[in-house]
């Protein structure tokens, strides 16, 4: 997709405060080449229009992410395929938002099959975010992450996690009981030097897809979905997929403040720069930003204030624990286009109550002016 491309949501029309246009930009710098990602606008299932995105950290050689990029799309169908038959009578996009968690947990489990099944010695991280309309779900294995920022005082947030087993417990502890050993690679003076790893494999991530030997040691291919709904209060949204090469250098409130006044393809080659900048990097950096804006000539999401400020909620992760159950994609619709419908009625009665007001002015001037004429001719006719 061209930088200065602006994808235009088939509904947008109809609803577009729902379904906001949006602009992809990539930039990368190689060292390794093992980074691969793709942007897919316009995804079609079933008469729903979504759009996905998807970046990969190969590590051990770029024949995962290769797969990956290449096989992530069909999978996720075939997956809301699996799902059976719609229901009749029922609207395309709350089928697909109903099924598109579990959609995405079958997807990264067959193309991690799929690869094991070649028998090559290799393996990726894999973030994957799909968006309808104003509601984003994500999937990740691995330390690529995603963030969602709208701006204005409105803290950015990650969207997906990061399997390291450096920072997390927990992961550490899947591992162990899974039968693998979680140590670091060496030792100097008794004391351990670099990241904790899982052996076999020797990976320094707890989740991933392909690595045929960390399989063995717990290593996993499922992972953990959010979901988010962007309020209809902000103006737009700024997407920012990037491999580990970026998020190493900055944070997540750094990656946002760096693109704040920039449109997609200056943020995206912005991180990247910043990246270097802020670090002697000798890993792959790849950045991916999409852009859903509130206008199509629009340069940033970012542009727009919101009339208030409001807190992004991420449901994180999705299965695990337990959520308030989220409005669907029609009753968003519908009460967009009530919102709109009871807007435009009030400024129909506004319109006819200031048309009313000038023709009672009107009345008057007539009326004062008539009077005026009988006062003028009766004091002509008494001179």
């Amino acid at each position: 997709m061209n930088t200065n491309e602006v994808h235009v949501h088939p509904l947008s029309e109809l609803d577009p405060l729902g379904y906001l246009p949006c602009r992809v930009a990539h930039s990368r710098k190689v060292m390794k080449g093992e980074d691969k990602s793709f942007a897919s606008p316009g995804v079609q299932w079933r008469g729903v229009s979504f759009d996905a995105f998807g970046l990969f950290d190969g590590h051990g050689g770029k024949d995962a992410a290769e797969h990956c990029a290449d096989r992530f799309v069909p999978a996720l169908i075939e997956a809301l395929d699996a799902a059976g038959p719609s229901p009749p009578e029922t609207d395309p996009e709350d089928v697909f938002e109903d099924r598109i968690a579990n959609a995405l947990v079958a997807a990264f489990a067959t193309v991690d099959q799929e690869f094991l099944g070649k028998d090559i010695h290799s393996g990726a991280t894999a973030t994957i975010v799909c968006v309808n309309g104003r509601r984003v779900h994500s999937a990740a294995v691995g330390d690529s992450l995603a963030t969602l920022d709208c701006g204005h005082g409105v803290s950015a947030v990650r969207l997906t996690p990061e399997h390291r087993l450096d920072t997390s417990a927990a992961e550490r502890k899947r591992i162990e009981d899974a039968g693998g050993e979680v140590r670091a690679t060496a030792f100097e003076e008794g004391k351990p030097v670099g990241p904790l790893r899982v052996w076999p494999g020797g990976l320094a991530v707890s989740r991933s897809i392909g690595d045929r030997d960390g399989k063995r040691g717990g290593v996993s291919s499922e992972p953990e979905v959010s979901s988010l709904i962007v309020p209809d209060s902000q103006p737009g949204f700024r997407l920012v997929l990037a491999s580990d090469g970026l998020w190493d250098a900055v944070t997540v409130k750094q990656a946002a403040q760096c693109g704040v006044k920039l449109g997609t393809g200056p943020c995206a080659a912005a991180l990247c720069k910043l990246a270097q900048k802020q670090k002697d990097n000798r890993d792959d950096i790849t950045v991916l930003v999409a852009d859903y804006l509130a206008g199509g000539s629009d340069k940033s999401p970012l542009t727009n204030r919101p009339p208030w400020k409001t807190e992004l909620e991420v449901q994180w992760p999705l299965g695990r624990r337990r959520y308030d159950p989220a409005p669907c994609a029609s009753a968003r619709r519908s009460t967009r286009m009530e919102g709109e419908a009871e807007a435009e009625r009030v400024e129909r009665e506004a319109i006819e109550a200031a048309r009313a007001r000038a023709r009672d002015v009107d009345e008057t001037t007539k009326a004062n002016a008539r009077r005026l004429a009988e006062l003028e001719e009766y004091t002509r006719s008494k001179a």
